[in-house]
């Protein structure tokens, strides 16, 4: 029986309460959304799912230009925030056209990192902040100096980063030797590392014998973890493995639970999901944008992530992805115009014996280039005719492979490595079944 005037048939959950917040504040008192996106909105009356599948997608040129006041409500003061120490400027570490300055609030950083820490039993029975090392390009994190700096020098609080290199090519024996080293006496709850670096310490290890102590928990950040690099650290270490995923921009956006899917962090993020369309493998493989909740020096509202998930739930409060599948700009494509994203060549890459990394390009439409690392010697031949075995059956017989063996394989300027790409530009939203209004 319905009450004295009526009775909501559908209570906002938590999360649409959040939402509503988010975009209600963002569109009425935050100087880039009001000025720019509020024209979009359909009507406070409506459904938030409705209002926000209206609003277009924000990109990084969009926080560059409107730096730093735009994504700040009107009052909100910066130079106070920066003199207290509320806030400070942080450089995301992405190629010239990627780079963005931030408006970085540690304590909220913090708080989105210990929400998402509850989406892994692993995670969630240790205590936070961790008793952490870190190994990541100093261009991402940490300290960075051309000289070797002791390692009392490297201990911040709670965290011992383990490298101070801004490029790896500086890296010699002595600094493998170090950090496995310098885990070993340090011994860490929690490793937190780049798969990529953490993988060539691991083969180092092993071809050397190093005996390195297991963390309570490793946990996977800075970029996507390749099954190569995988093979090595679970050769090395006997940790769970836990893959973070976010970014400056949105914060701690999803974790992996024991059986590898990817959850969302919905106190702190609402996730907004763009199938492709059927031919390149929608509806279930697609684009994300991240809105964030709870940070007052930052509204954050349908952040252009890049990245393609394969989903398997998308509620957008209770978004649950298969895999993460790469960068939209990092797909490449078979000889029929079939999609191959990066974690799709990374598995049948794999496959190869005695890989260590690899590079993968795409010339034109129908022409590649493997570069590979590993362990070949004496099977350099069966390696290529296997290599290009694997990519005929991924990308079409009708294709033309070069594979070569190199002696090493270096990170981007950003300091990741980006394993596949084409030598020719495409329009990745144009892969998407609906793409935003301003992208199309």
């Amino acid at each position: 029986m319905a009450e004295a005037g009526g009775l909501k048939m559908h209570k906002e959950t938590e999360f649409e309460k959040k939402s509503e917040e988010l975009l209600n504040t963002a569109l009425q008192t935050v100087p880039f959304y009001r000025d720019n996106w509020k024209r979009y909105d359909p009507g406070e009356n409506l459904p938030i799912g409705e209002r926000f599948a209206a609003m277009p997608v924000l990109t990084k040129a969009d926080m560059r230009g409107s730096f730093p006041n735009g994504l700040v409500p009107e009052g909100t003061d910066v130079d106070r925030g920066l003199r207290d120490n509320e806030i400070e400027y942080t450089f995301t570490s992405g190629t010239t056209g990627d780079k963005v300055i931030n408006l970085w609030n540690q304590t909220w950083w913090h708080a989105s990192e210990m929400s998402s820490w509850q989406l892994n039993p692993h995670l969630k029975k240790l205590s936070y902040p961790p008793r952490q090392a870190t190994l990541a390009s100093s261009l991402n994190v940490g300290i960075s100096c051309e000289e070797d700096l002791p390692m009392d020098h490297r201990i911040m609080g709670n965290l011992l980063y383990l490298n101070e290199k801004a490029n790896i090519i500086c890296w010699k024996e002595s600094h493998l030797k170090r950090m496995a080293a310098e885990i070993n006496e340090y011994r860490p709850t929690v490793l937190e590392a780049n798969p990529s670096l953490l993988s060539r310490c691991c083969w180092y290890w092993l071809d050397h014998g190093i005996k390195v102590s297991s963390p309570d928990v490793i946990t996977f950040t800075y970029e996507l973890p390749s099954e190569v690099s995988l093979s090595a650290i679970r050769r090395v270490f006997h940790s769970p493995l836990v893959s973070s995923y976010g970014s400056t921009e949105t914060g701690f956006v999803m974790d992996t639970d024991e059986a590898g899917l990817s959850l969302q962090n919905p106190e702190y993020c609402r996730i907004d999901f763009f199938p492709l369309k059927e031919q390149y493998g929608g509806p279930c493989l697609g684009r994300i944008a991240v809105s964030t909740f709870g940070n007052p020096w930052a509204y954050i509202v349908r952040f252009d992530v890049g990245d393609l998930v394969r989903v398997k739930e998308n509620s957008p409060g209770n978004f649950v992805a298969e895999t993460i599948e790469g960068r939209a700009s990092s797909c490449t494509f078979g000889t029929r115009g079939n999609l191959v994203t990066t974690t799709m060549a990374d598995r049948a890459l794999a496959q190869i014996p005695g890989i260590r990394d690899y590079d993968l390009v795409q010339n034109t439409e129908n022409t590649y280039e493997l570069s590979l690392k590993g362990a070949f010697a004496g099977r350099e031949m069966q390696t290529v005719r296997t290599a290009k075995d694997i990519l005929a059956d991924l990308y079409g017989s009708g294709g033309s492979f070069e594979v070569h063996m190199v002696k090493d394989l270096l990170p981007g300027p950003a300091g990741k490595y980006r394993r596949t790409h084409t030598r020719f530009e495409y329009d990745d939203w144009a892969l998407c079944r609906n793409a935003p209004e301003h992208t199309r």
